[in-house]
Formats: C-alpha cells, sequence, structure tokens
C-alpha cells in the first residue's frame, strides 16, 4: 500500500499585498506591479494644476504569508515558504520593505536519501519620492542569496523614476525607467566551468560587478472590486557586456475571500542571458496563494 500526504499552500513572492484590490498602497518595495491603488480608487476629480503636488491617502500596508508542502510514498518532497511586506506613506513619501525566503529538500521512494533542491532568500527596501500626483522618483535596494544559481549573495541598487501613464478606477498603467547596479558574491560551486567530462577547467572570481538600464511596464485591472489582475515586465540590459540581458515577468490573479483574506493564482518566469556556467538560462514558478492582510489609510 502506498501512501501519500500532502498539505500545500504556496505564496508568490512579491504578489501578497496586491492580492485585495481595496488595499491603499503608495507602492510597491519590490518594484513588480504597484497597484496604485490609493490614486485609483479615488476616480477622476476635478482639473489639477499639473505642476501641483496632490496630497495622497496616507497610511501603511502590510501582509504575512506562509505555507508549505510535505509529500511521501512514490516521491518525497518537504518545502517551506514564508513572505511578510510592509508599505507606508506620509505625505510626499513613501517607504516599503519585503522579505521572502523559501527552502525544499527532494527525495526518491522511501529509504532514498533527501536532498536540498530549493534555497534562497531576498530582500528589499524602497523610498519613493512624489514630484507629482502619478509621478515619482525612487531607490530600490535588493539582497538576495539563491544556492542553486551559484549566488552566495547579490546586491542591487536601482535609482529610477516612475509614472502612472493610466490612473482610472478599474485600471491602471505605468513604468519604470532607471540604472541598475549589481554587485554579486558567487559560490564556490557557482565559480567553477567544466567540460563535458565533468572535469573543472577554470574557476571564476569570487565577486563580479554589472551596470545595467533597467526598464519597467506594470499594468493592473480590477474585474470587480473582489477580482484584480495585475502583471509587470522588467527588463535588464547591460551596459559592460552587450549580450548580458535579463527579464523577469510577473502576473497575479487574485479574489478577496473575507475580510483581510485573499486567494491569489501567480506565475513567475526569470530569465538570464548569460547565467553563471552549467545554470538554466530560465526560471519559472507557479503558485498559490493564502494571504493576509492589514491596511490602515488615513484620508484627509
Amino acid at each position: 500500500m502506498r501512501a501519500r500526504h500532502c498539505l500545500c499552500i504556496t505564496v508568490g513572492f512579491g504578489l501578497a499585498t496586491i492580492a485585495l484590490s481595496g488595499l491603499a498602497r503608495a507602492q510597491d518595495p519590490l518594484g513588480t506591479p504597484p497597484p496604485d491603488t490609493d490614486k485609483v480608487a479615488a476616480g477622476p476629480g476635478a482639473p489639477k494644476d499639473a505642476l501641483k503636488i496632490e496630497k495622497a491617502p496616507e497610511g501603511l500596508t502590510a501582509s504575512v504569508s506562509a505555507g508549505g508542502l510535505d509529500a511521501t510514498g512514490n516521491s518525497r518532497m518537504l518545502a517551506f515558504t514564508g513572505a511578510g511586506l510592509f508599505d507606508a506613506r506620509s505625505g510626499n513619501n513613501g517607504y516599503g520593505a519585503s522579505l521572502i525566503g523559501n527552502y525544499g529538500r527532494s527525495g526518491a521512494p522511501e529509504g532514498g536519501p533527501m536532498v536540498t533542491t530549493t534555497e534562497n532568500l531576498q530582500g528589499r527596501l524602497r523610498y519613493d519620492r512624489y514630484l507629482l500626483d502619478d509621478m515619482s522618483v525612487f531607490m530600490l535596494v535588493t539582497g538576495r542569496h539563491d544556492r542553486f544559481t551559484g549566488i552566495a549573495f547579490r546586491l542591487n541598487l536601482d535609482p529610477g523614476v516612475k509614472y502612472l501613464f493610466v490612473n482610472r478606477p478599474k485600471t491602471a498603467l505605468w513604468a519604470e525607467l532607471g540604472y541598475d547596479f549589481q554587485y554579486d558574491v558567487r559560490t564556490d560551486e557557482g565559480r567553477q566551468v567544466e567540460n563535458d567530462a565533468g572535469a573543472v577547467t577554470e574557476t571564476l572570481d569570487k565577486t563580479a560587478t554589472d551596470h545595467s538600464v533597467r526598464t519597467y511596464l506594470g499594468l493592473r485591472h480590477n474585474f470587480n472590486k473582489e477580482v484584480t489582475f495585475s502583471n509587470g515586465l522588467e527588463y535588464l540590459q547591460s551596459f559592460i557586456d552587450g549580450e548580458k540581458r535579463r527579464f523577469n515577468y510577473d502576473v497575479l490573479l487574485a479574489a478577496n475571500v473575507w475580510g483581510g483574506l485573499a486567494f491569489g493564482a501567480g506565475f513567475s518566469a526569470r530569465y538570464d542571458n548569460v547565467p553563471l556556467p552549467g545554470k538554466a538560462k530560465l526560471d519559472t514558478s507557479t503558485t498559490m496563494s493564502l494571504v493576509y492582510s492589514y491596511t490602515s489609510v488615513v484620508k484627509e
């Protein structure tokens, strides 16, 4: 007789707080789709002077999510994931922070060894200064550890400007343009270049830097007050090596369940045209999300 047990609740990175279309957020510290619902939900108002800095709703939003998977029998897997996100708006200043981690082990049928298959941790900080109602300048700081891409630690510094092109009650379209500085500390495994026979032929430097232009395009649409669709595409092109380019894509369909509880289905893709030796160019993930969020927004 085979025994198989599965308990699975997973979360989508950086997408937790957009699960509720009613949440009012100033900005997204992850740089992946900021819903700007604090502005969008208000709808069109009286004509405004284009040079006037508008007073936006103030307050904060926060969310926490956690999940895991346990499978036994012909295939075995044990995985954990957790995330937290915080956003705040005070006057023309926006602040944000996020942290997410994933860890997993898998193995053959009962009796075989279990090996680590997933191990990554990422944190982000973001600051926005709003110059106009639909325009801000920002600084995004990201730190990441990902064992299986060969990255012991990766630091990204991303200053830029964001502009909201479409600002309607149900739809928002925005873009970001800026610069990306990347500093990598590689794992010993990620530094090794092997030939077809598996022999090490070269050892790369322990650290590396890159400079790129960063662009981002995001779209959010509310089908109704309970269901939200959001997606975003990020492109980074290196100044140092024209062959180095990266694409990041995220999409989420979220539905409010009850109060601060929401359910979401998401997909993420990460493409690196020049990965470390022996690493795949494309990583994808499909997630089902259960998130609890809290918001406290003060409106004039």
